[in-house]
């Protein structure tokens, strides 16, 4: 019963939202705090996923109190019912349970998209997808149900690779990945919803998404076809890093861009789930499992900070800003970007030494695996320097150059600073976070013992990271460096434009044109009126609409030319449909 104590505090807290917004949050913050108190168990890296979501939910509480008054009297209860589902989610025992937060989590989502914009398109795109990953889990699930001999819908050890593959699709959807890798669906939605349901969305929705998978992984037992899909994880993982950061950088969208950072994000955790089913070293599985949990805390936290930042704006557009005068505020969004750049010192950084730590290991072992890790490792550190470009466009054009100044509450001020608080003080104690078995230090050096962590296969080092150092060098380079430059010399330069006219404002759109530019057969770049490059193509989201366009096409002429008012053809559709149901179940079973 305590397990369920979380959703049922979830459900009276939308309840209240009918009557009460403020009262709705702040029921909505103390039940997060009593969910992740109850749901820990140390050791059971399950349960940190609890954890995750209830520091992203306390916060998206908090920030609400001020943020969401301006939105309408629904929003309050239909976060409260997405959470709900989230948490019934992460509680539940069985296939049933888990089908059924997936539900409760994706309808509010839908509403909330919904109500938010007069544009259909965002909301239809969010519900499409969110359907398909339900189908896809819900086929999951009947595959377990069969091979456990019509017995029961529990999670129980799987001898089939069938149900990972298809509970796995069902979660890469949701995680803004597949079928066709990437598209703009998830920055769509989640950059249509109000900032602190974007946040809710981005942050511990697709971490839904990697708990389920982690879940599917920790029930299938070791097998051949584990290693193909493993390299199915990484091919996936590796095209989507590489493009979701490509489309973050070019992004005029300040939201769109966090979605997209959102993909890349839960990318490179793919990657890590790929490279976790493909090696055979127990000490590399190990290690590759704390740098998920890891990656899946800084992304949440960070990306609930950055989406925070931008709510703070008023704007969704890089023109269209209101920067908050306000320090406390950057400085949050600050360590929020500096976080999602994989940069010290920030949690983040920590997650992306990690999980490049991981590939170089692999590599070492050798192989065709190994050749394999070290292309993947390459591309997601090409997509890591890309994403620091986006992150660095979002600090600078909202917090460092001169733009518009707005106003931002003391509860926003308070909530951006204390996730960058909180990031700060993830990446100082993240060392307690690994097992005992990845933690040493190098004395000789005044790395002491136990303040460092290291990767290895045995007892000698691979590569190690120490965060207390870290925070030692900075401090000490930062005072020296503001001792010698207190007051710098400004130094003009020749204005660069981006390859656009030269104007008296350099701006996010000349920011990102390089790469529009360079990239150009890639990205589609058209050219305008005036010769100059004014937009992008999203070739997965094109491809995905021409093929649906084209199929409901096929269809419109079957129905008009052969099926109309003809019962034989009618017949012989249905038998062809039967037929091929019948040989997939029997392919599969």
């Amino acid at each position: 019963m305590l397990a369920f104590l979380g959703p049922a505090l979830f459900g009276i807290a939308a309840l209240i939202g009918l009557f009460n917004r403020k009262a709705s949050y702040v029921t909505l913050t103390a039940s997060s705090i009593v969910f992740a108190a109850t749901q820990f168990i140390l050791g059971d890296y399950l349960s940190y996923y609890s954890i995750i979501a209830g520091i992203v939910w306390v916060f998206a509480g908090i920030f609400s109190l001020s943020y969401g008054e301006k939105y309408g009297k629904w929003l309050a209860s239909l976060i409260s019912l997405t959470v709900m589902g989230m948490s019934i989610i992460l509680v539940s025992n069985n296939y049933l349970a888990l089908i059924s937060g997936w539900e409760i989590m994706s309808v509010p989502s839908y509403a909330i998209v919904a109500l938010n914009k007069s544009e259909r398109g965002p909301a239809f795109a969010f519900m499409t997808f969110s359907e398909f990953s339900t189908v896809l889990i819900i086929a999951g699930a009947i595959s377990s149900f069969f091979l456990s001999g019509n017995s029961t819908f529990g999670f129980i050890p799987l001898t089939s690779y069938v149900p990972l593959l298809l509970i796995s699709f069902g979660a890469l959807i949701k995680m803004g990945m597949s079928p066709f890798m990437i598209s703009e669906w998830l920055p769509i939605a989640h950059g249509n919803a109000p900032a602190n349901a974007s946040a809710v969305f981005s942050a511990t929705m697709t971490l839904m998404g990697v708990f389920l998978i982690t879940r599917m992984v920790f029930l299938s037992a070791t097998s051949p076809e584990l290693v193909y899909i493993g390299i199915l994880f990484l091919i996936i993982g590796s095209i989507s890093i590489l493009f979701a950061s490509i489309y973050a950088y070019i992004s005029e969208n300040m939201k769109m861009l966090g979605g997209f950072s959102t993909i890349e994000n839960q990318a490179a955790i793919l990657a890590a789930f790929g490279l976790y089913l493909v090696t055979d070293s127990a000490v590399l599985k190990e290690f590759v499992l704390i740098t998920i949990i890891i990656f899946a805390m800084a992304h949440a936290v960070s990306k609930t900070g950055l989406f925070l930042s931008i709510g703070s704006t008023r704007g969704e557009y890089f023109g269209e800003t209101r920067v908050p005068e306000d320090r406390w505020m950057r400085i949050g969004t600050l360590l929020s970007t500096l976080s999602l750049s994989g940069l010290f010192p920030a949690i983040g950084g920590v997650a992306v030494w990690m999980l490049l730590e991981s590939f170089f290991m692999q590599a070492y072992i050798g192989g065709y695996i190994g050749i394999i890790a070290i292309i993947v490792g390459s591309v997601i550190a090409i997509s890591e320097g890309m994403i620091t470009g986006a992150m660095m466009k979002i600090l600078s054009f909202t917090a460092l150059f001169r733009v518009r100044k707005g106003h931002a509450s003391k509860i926003e001020t308070i909530t951006v600073f204390g996730i960058g608080v909180t990031i700060l003080i993830m990446f100082v104690f993240s060392v307690l976070f690994v097992p005992v078995i990845f933690r040493g230090g190098v004395p000789s050096v005044l790395v002491f013992n136990g303040f460092t962590i290291e990767s290895r296969f045995s007892s000698a080092d691979f590569g190690l990271i120490s965060p207390y150092y870290i925070i030692s060098l900075i401090t000490a380079f930062s005072l020296a460096a503001f001792a010698v430059f207190k007051n710098p010399k400004i130094r003009t330069a020749e204005v660069w434009n981006g390859g656009r006219s030269v104007s008296s404002d350099y701006t996010s759109f000349a920011y990102a044109n390089e790469i529009r530019l360079m990239l150009r057969r890639i990205l589609r770049t058209r050219m305008g009126n005036d010769k100059q490059p004014i937009s992008v193509m999203d070739i997965f989201w094109f491809t995905m609409i021409s093929v649906g366009r084209g199929y409901r096409k096929m269809c419109m002429i079957a129905t008009r030319k052969f099926m109309n008012s003809s019962i034989g053809w009618y017949m012989i559709y249905m038998i062809f449909a039967f037929m091929v149901v019948i040989i997939l179940a029997v392919t599969y079973y």
